[in-house]
Parts: C-alpha cells; sequence; structure tokens
C-alpha cells in the first residue's frame, strides 16, 4: 500500500512554470492545494513481469498482444529477458480535486494540476522501489513510457490488459489514447540477469523536446 504525505513542491512549481521559491501568498496557496490533493487521492498500482521475445515487428510481451515498437525500446531493452510492466495512478480522486479547484480559482487549478503530475512520479518512484525488492535476482534498467522517443502512445489498450489495469486499479484508456484516471502512467523496465546501463530518462527521448518552456530557459524538468 503506497501512501503519500508530502508533494514534492519544487518539481510542482516547475510543472507550473511558477518559481521554485514561490512568495508568502503562493506558498500559502499550494499549501491549501497540497492538502486537498492528499486528501482525495488514493495512490496504487499494479504489474506483471512477462519474458520477452524478439520478432521482425518489434518485442512482444510473451503471452500478450502488446508489441513495443520502435528503435529506441528496442535500444533500452538491449540485453533484458523479461520486461516489467507497471500501470500506477492517483485515482478519481485527483481528477475531482483538479476541476474543483480550476472552478475556484485559475492559478489554484493550474497548481493543483501540477502538483498532481508531481505527486504520480513520486508514486510510480516508490512503486519501483517495492517491486525491484521482489526481483532482487535482476539488474534493472530506468522506466520507460509509451510516448517516449518513437514508442507509440497507441500501445496503451494493449498495455493495459497486459497489466490486467481496468479491473485491478480502474485505469482505462479513451478513444483518443489518454489514460482514465488523468493522472496516471504506464511504464517498461528491462530486466536482466546481466548488469545493464541504468542512464536516466534524458530530454532527447523526450517528444516535448522540441517545444520544452524548460529547456527554452536552459532548464530540465527534473
Amino acid at each position: 500500500m503506497i501512501s503519500l504525505s508530502a508533494i514534492d513542491r519544487a518539481q510542482a512549481f516547475r510543472y507550473a512554470g511558477m518559481p521554485t521559491v514561490p512568495d508568502g501568498h503562493l506558498s500559502t496557496l499550494a499549501d491549501t492545494c497540497e492538502k486537498r490533493l492528499l486528501s482525495a487521492i488514493s495512490p496504487r498500482y499494479c504489474e506483471r513481469v512477462y519474458p520477452l521475445s524478439r520478432t521482425p515487428e518489434g518485442i512482444l510481451c510473451t503471452g500478450t498482444s502488446l508489441l513495443l515498437t520502435g528503435r529506441d525500446i528496442a535500444a533500452h531493452l538491449a540485453g533484458c529477458s523479461c520486461a516489467l510492466l507497471f500501470c500506477a495512478t492517483l485515482s478519481q480522486g485527483a481528477d475531482f480535486a483538479i476541476r474543483a479547484a480550476q472552478a475556484e480559482d485559475v492559478t489554484a487549478g493550474l497548481l493543483t494540476d501540477a502538483m498532481a503530475s508531481a505527486a504520480v512520479e513520486q508514486v510510480c518512484d516508490m512503486a519501483e522501489a517495492e517491486m525491484l525488492a521482489k526481483l532482487p535476482e535482476f539488474h534493472a534498467t530506468w522506466r520507460y513510457s509509451a510516448g517516449y522517443g518513437d514508442l507509440p502512445l497507441q500501445i496503451q489498450g494493449d498495455f493495459l490488459a497486459a497489466v490486467d489495469a481496468p479491473r485491478r486499479v480502474g485505469v482505462c484508456v479513451s478513444e483518443s489514447g489518454l489514460l482514465v484516471p488523468r493522472k496516471s502512467v504506464t511504464a517498461i523496465i528491462g530486466l536482466s540477469k546481466e548488469p545493464v546501463e541504468r542512464h536516466k530518462k534524458g530530454c532527447t527521448s523526450c517528444n516535448a523536446a522540441e517545444t520544452c518552456p524548460y529547456r527554452a530557459k536552459g532548464a530540465h524538468c527534473k
């Protein structure tokens, strides 16, 4: 069971495009937004480990219809015999809290949305630590999500089916390919019996690299 008692404020302010050291008014507003959000969310995750099969079309998670295509995911999973797939979510409570804040105040809505984005990343970090602790025989890559590099978002439906996310944690995919609840994440971690390079996700693998406001200022989102 994962729970959050605090949200990474600096990360949330970066997501919101706000100063990471806020003034008194913004700091007070952040206190209110954080308290409301934390009381509304129910963080949870589900996972499955699958053997990998290399095919001419891509990398197949054996026993599923999930086919991972593209050069970037192939490079990410090089040397890996299995993949840990997981889905993490803040639950529908986060979406409700964001809409309530938006209806009340534009800045509160923006900050609550950014805090939820920071919170789901914290949940992913904690989930990853818990999952890998149960797999001591494996070396792991960093987590990789649909939308990074050339791995298409269109795999989300097959991904959710592979981890049984609709039933286990209530996460589905919309017709437009977005996850519902909105503050949810799917990710792939490569597993190998031999040591693997564990690089951090960088700007070059991000689909927003060319339009990122952080890069324009010479900064990064992490």
